[in-house]
């Protein structure tokens, strides 16, 4: 394991995933008292800031979705171990943006890279070790990419020699490219390969047949579960069911790609409020501020739903500022007075004045509740 140093850079090269998957895990600041962090040495406070900062800036939540996503992409990969005539399965994630999909989807790669590493080895060749076992290759679409681009960036993460200038003449046709990048997939026994941001290939072009058919090409040649993410795909018009032209191309992608989702939170059902209250102790338990309580967060429940609308990507977003502010202004807790002072992003603050007429009722009780027990405590 590598020290737990922040990441830098893409994860769209062998180097930059090894060290994600590699890197030893963030150590939690210790909580000390206010007297204690008054206490402290002039350069020992602005380290012991630093390190709540950098923590709180990094918190992975692993949600009871996050949970179910994972078991359900496990069970796709896990069982695609049929023979090359036969035809394999892929998992797509389709779900709204910042929703966590991203984070949620190298987690998996993550575990997925460190079992099979565990069960293999670091090398398929222990006695030469000139052979590296890559268990995930994983890439990140931009722009409008093609089938082409598509595989130099698979070649990319290898760092195979084609993607060099001087070499790139060598291999023009997107055929041979693909067939370059299988044979690093099969080199180094990759057995899942994560492509992101799929919603940047656009299907609405005369070439969106190739592309299903080479999507379709893809997952049954390389000998690797193929798991693609992105932003709206079913509307994108790569999943739709049809019997003939390119509705035919793009029903093969229909029928043989699960897909699988993440949802905004709600407190809808009871089911919904406990998920919610779960979260937000999970919280509790990694917000380090000398000030804070047990429940610290559990209390603001209502409040910090209204602010986010159950959006992962605002609710973090006001964590991390929430806890930069009490550390800087040395409040050290997060309250509502604090975090009313917190600027979110538009989806979360143009919604908000609903949110706050919805649950008008549960955030008074939710203030009154929480009155009480500050006085108590």
């Amino acid at each position: 394991m590598t020290s737990a140093q922040p990441l830098r850079g893409s994860f769209s090269t062998y180097e930059s995933w090894s060290h994600f998957t590699e890197r030893e895990a963030r150590t939690i600041p210790e909580r000390l008292t206010t007297p204690q962090v008054v206490g402290l040495s002039d350069s020992a406070r602005v380290d012991y800031d630093r390190r709540r900062r950098e923590w709180h800036a990094n918190i992975v939540l692993r949600s009871e979705q996050v949970d179910r996503l994972h078991q359900d992409l496990l069970d796709i990969v896990d069982s695609n171990q049929q023979d090359s005539d036969r035809v394999k399965s892929a998992a797509a994630i389709d779900a709204p943006p910042t929703m966590g999909k991203t984070t949620a989807l190298r987690m998996f790669g993550r575990d997925f890279h460190r079992r099979r590493v565990a069960e293999a080895g670091e090398y398929l060749d222990p006695d030469t070790q000139t052979t590296k076992h890559i268990p995930v290759c994983h890439v990140t679409l931009a722009g409008k990419p093609t089938i082409k681009a598509l595989h130099q960036m698979l070649l990319g993460f290898y760092a195979h020699p084609s993607v060099r200038s001087e070499l790139r003449q060598s291999l023009t046709l997107s055929r041979d490219l693909a067939r370059a990048a299988a044979d690093c997939i099969a080199r180094h026994d990759t057995r899942l390969v994560i492509i992101d941001d799929l919603h940047f290939l656009n299907m609405r072009t005369n070439d969106s047949v190739h592309v299903a058919n080479q999507l379709k090409w893809l997952a049954n040649e390389y000998d690797a579960a193929f798991v693609f993410a992105g932003v709206a795909l079913r509307e994108s018009g790569l999943l739709k069911e049809g019997r003939s032209g390119e509705d035919a191309a793009l029903a093969q992608t229909f029928r043989r790609w699960t897909v699988l989702g993440m949802n905004i939170f709600s407190l809808q059902t009871q089911t919904d409020k406990r998920e919610w209250a779960r979260l937000m102790g999970s919280l509790d338990k990694a917000v380090v501020l000398s000030n804070g309580h047990d429940r610290m967060i559990q209390d603001l429940a209502t409040y910090i739903f209204v602010r986010t609308g159950g959006n992962i990507g605002s609710l973090m977003d006001l964590i991390r500022r929430g806890t930069t502010r009490a550390i800087r202004t040395g409040d050290e807790k997060l309250d509502r007075a604090l975090l009313d002072t917190i600027r979110l992003d538009e989806g979360a603050e143009s919604g908000r004045a609903d949110r706050e007429k919805k649950f008008d009722r549960k955030l008074k009780r939710e203030l009154d509740d929480g009155s009480t027990e500050e006085a108590a405590r």
